[in-house]
């Protein structure tokens, strides 16, 4: 079988490539390391500018048109360079979500200006206490007028400190099950009662939390039905999970690769050792796993077919696989491993210790590997609801 994904695909790569070597130089990647926050306004508008923010979407609403498989190339180019799009890719689900379940307004007047790069998105999702589980949000949105008043905290939150606005999911009523009473918002980040606080989590990322205090927005900023907003995040969550981390899982397998073939003072490769044969070979394997099932999803996605769990299965697998090689690389390589990019004697520019430390929060990114097995249960397997 033939798992190249086409000369379009192999276009956009060579595109983005060119891009990242004209805009995106190594002091770049260090600086967008350095901040940790997913961001930099000056390379999204560039990106913007050369319309691939809007790349996926419709030509109709000022989109690219492009495929599946072209949008699986610029994403995992982008991503494995280091290039700070955690914005992008919001704003690629969140302007899906708007086309598919908003309003006219949405489409008219929101839409166009995150493809032109004038505005952003964060995701508003999890709650302290109910992070994987989405349904559980405690955050209010109370009916008054033509507005809603938003009440509650919201975390985890990247790019929130960077961006105009947050898509959060608020409850409106209280059901006999969680997912009922939802609804989601378009939270403007300058409104009167959102205070967002920084957060830096073990890997070196910035994320946030978010206060809310009698936050009103107007009637015209609800995605959805009232009490529906179940509706729309898992259309959001669906496309969000079929991401998974093979571009990263690609990255580190070079990276080991090169290393074992390096000689030391004796002579002798790691490579020589059958330990290191033996986890170079798995973390290949999986790597190539990782990457298959991403490829599944942009393939039903190409033929217009219904996802199901396969991408809770693709960031499942490829989260918990990339954790479990990067902790037994460091059984491996030993003290010198926990040295970063800049530390001397760090091998492969500190790829090990990067990976180590980044790696536990990959099993929660958009659902733990927990809840995400579950989803795959029920909608994959028909068993019974296991929360």
């Amino acid at each position: 079988m033939d798992f190249r994904l086409g000369p379009k695909a192999e276009e956009v790569r060579r595109q983005i490539r060119n891009f990242l070597a004209e805009h995106f130089s190594d002091a770049d990647r260090r600086v967008a390391a350095q901040d940790g926050g997913g961001h930099d306004w000056n390379l999204y508008r560039k990106l913007a500018a050369d319309g691939w923010v809007s790349a996926a979407w419709p030509k109709e609403y000022g989109g690219g048109g492009r495929d599946p498989y072209e949008i699986l190339t610029l994403y995992w180019e982008l991503s494995k360079s280091g290039f700070p799009w955690f914005a992008l890719l919001n704003n690629s689900f969140i302007g899906h979500t708007l086309m598919a379940v908003g309003s006219d307004y949405h489409r008219e007047e929101i839409v166009p200006k995150i493809a032109s790069g004038e505005i952003a998105f964060a995701l508003g999702y999890s709650e302290p206490g109910s992070g994987s589980d989405v349904a559980g949000a405690r955050t209010t949105a109370t009916r008054d007028g033509d507005d809603w008043i938003i009440d509650g905290q919201k975390m985890w939150t990247t790019t929130a400190h960077a961006v105009q606005y947050i898509f959060m999911l608020t409850r409106t009523s209280t059901h006999d099950r969680p997912h009922r009473g939802l609804t989601m918002f378009i939270v403007p980040t300058d409104a009167a009662g959102v205070d967002i606080q920084e957060i830096r989590i073990m890997g070196g990322e910035r994320t946030n939390a978010v206060y809310l205090s009698k936050v009103r927005v107007p009637d015209a900023n609800r995605v959805g039905e009232v009490d529906h907003g179940w509706s729309v995040v898992r259309f959001a969550l669906g496309l969000e999970q079929a991401i998974g981390f093979a571009e990263f899982q690609e990255r580190f397998v070079e990276n080991a690769g090169r290393w074992v073939q390096e000689r030391g003072p004796d002579g002798e490769r790691p490579f020589d050792d059958p330990r290191v044969k033996e986890q170079l070979a798995q973390t290949a394997i999986h790597t190539e796993v990782s990457r298959l099932l991403r490829h599944r999803s942009a393939w039903l996605a190409a033929r217009g077919r219904d996802l199901g769990a396969k991408g809770a299965m693709t960031k499942s697998f490829s989260g918990t696989a990339y954790l479990e090689d990067a902790q037994n690389w460091m059984d491996l390589v030993g003290p010198a491993g926990l040295l970063g990019e800049d530390a001397d004697g760090a091998l492969i520019h500190g790829a090990f210790a990067k990976a180590f430390v980044q790696t536990p929060v990959k099993t929660i990114y958009g659902g733990t590997a927990e809840i995400l097995r579950s989803l795959v249960a029920e909608v994959e397997l028909g068993l019974p609801k296991s929360r």
